[in-house]
């Protein structure tokens, strides 16, 4: 693993952990924000489902800071989530 920066890989992996132990969970979902595409990645409390959350405007979209749920669980942008460490 580099010292300097994660890839998404493990970026990903360390929410993930981090989620589980403060009892939540990960949801990725596909950024239409703009032409960079990507992933968002949230994590949201165990019992939300992926339709609400994708109900939730990008802060970028809604002015003037967008939705509120979407500033409070929002956890990263990825470009691409490869399917194993490159670190």
């Amino acid at each position: 693993m580099s010292t300097l920066t994660l890839c998404n890989y493990c970026s990903l992996r360390n929410i993930k952990k981090h989620a589980k132990e403060d009892g939540m969970k990960v949801i990725v979902l596909p950024c239409h924000a703009d032409a960079m595409g990507g992933s968002n990645v949230f994590t949201v409390p165990k019992g939300t489902s992926r339709l609400k959350v994708r109900k939730w405007k990008d802060y970028n979209k809604v002015p003037p800071n967008g939705d509120k749920n979407f500033r409070k669980y929002f956890s990263a942008w990825m470009k691409t989530i490869p399917e194993r460490c490159y670190c």
